[in-house]
């Protein structure tokens, strides 16, 4: 027996029935099948264990000891470990092989499971984003109380510091987050956020940059400085577009400037995000 409430150790083909197919049929059931011997389970089990508990019986995690259970997995067709399935109603629903960071894992499993946490989070900074910082804040707070851990609620209240404006408080949370956080994409995408509203602090607004291309419509400089503003305020597509035009007539200014803002866009956005896809075709297409 596992000393988790929402972990449960397979113990053979009936007990698998039991506890994966007809238990995914009230609440996804999470499968990993891992082996002593393998080191990338050792290092996915635990976090596969953390989030069973965080997720408070969103999903069952159900472990399969490949060596004990060599039958389940030539049923199952496992060929690498660790292999981790996800069962709902009944069937198998997706897959991945190999040990994953805990930001990929979140991905995998808030796309399949109701995830209350990841919902109040949402809902708070949609609240930041609306400019209701206060209320965020407090919804953030009472979220960290019940789950003090949790380092997704952390990155949330320094996103909702650095949308306020307060970048002091902002940096103090990314600074106490632990080293293996501090590194994970979320993480790293709030520290670029503060660092170029910081180097960008004393730089015109978007209106005056504009005003100043008019007057001056080849400065390339000026248009790098009207793309990190719209970084700044979240308009990507036209920071893009921006630098874009510089790449086009110089793909080396300034030491490849441009194409290292581009590319910390598409750090910022995640490869699966449209405009992320988009543009990097159009870099790829100048560059080859």
């Amino acid at each position: 027996m596992s000393d988790f409430p929402f972990v449960v150790d397979i113990q053979d083909s009936a007990h698998f029935e039991q506890q994966v197919i007809e238990a995914s049929k009230q609440q996804p059931v999470l499968v990993d099948f891992w082996a002593d011997w393998c080191q990338p389970c050792k290092v996915l089990i635990p976090l596969l264990t953390k989030l069973a508990e965080e997720y408070k019986g969103a999903f069952i995690l159900a472990k399969v000891n490949a060596d004990e259970q060599q039958e389940l997995v030539a049923a199952t067709g496992v060929r690498n470990l660790p292999t981790v399935k996800l069962f709902k109603d009944g069937v198998m629903v997706d897959e991945f092989m190999g040990a994953k960071p805990e930001g990929e894992l979140r991905a995998f499993l808030d796309a399949h499971v109701e995830n209350e946490t990841g919902n109040k989070i949402n809902e708070a900074l949609a609240l930041s984003e609306s400019g209701d910082y206060e209320q965020a804040t407090e919804v953030l707070k009472l979220l960290n109380q019940a789950e003090p851990s949790n380092s997704d609620v952390y990155i949330a209240i320094a996103k909702v510091y650095l949308q306020s404006a307060d970048f002091e408080n902002c940096e103090a949370v990314l600074k106490a987050l632990p080293a293996n956080v501090q590194v994970t994409d979320e993480a790293k995408k709030v520290q670029d956020e503060l660092n170029l509203i910081r180097a960008t602090s004393d730089a015109p607004e978007v209106d005056e940059l504009l005003s100043q291309l008019e007057n001056n419509p080849d400065s390339h400089e000026i248009r790098v400085q009207l793309a990190n503003q719209y970084i700044i305020s979240h308009q990507y597509e036209q920071a893009l577009e921006a630098l874009l035009y510089i790449l086009i007539r110089d793909m080396n200014f300034q030491e490849g400037e441009a194409k290292a803002a581009m590319l910390k866009i598409f750090d910022i956005l995640g490869p699966q995000e449209p405009l992320t896809r988009k543009y990097r075709t159009k870099l790829a297409t100048l560059l080859y």
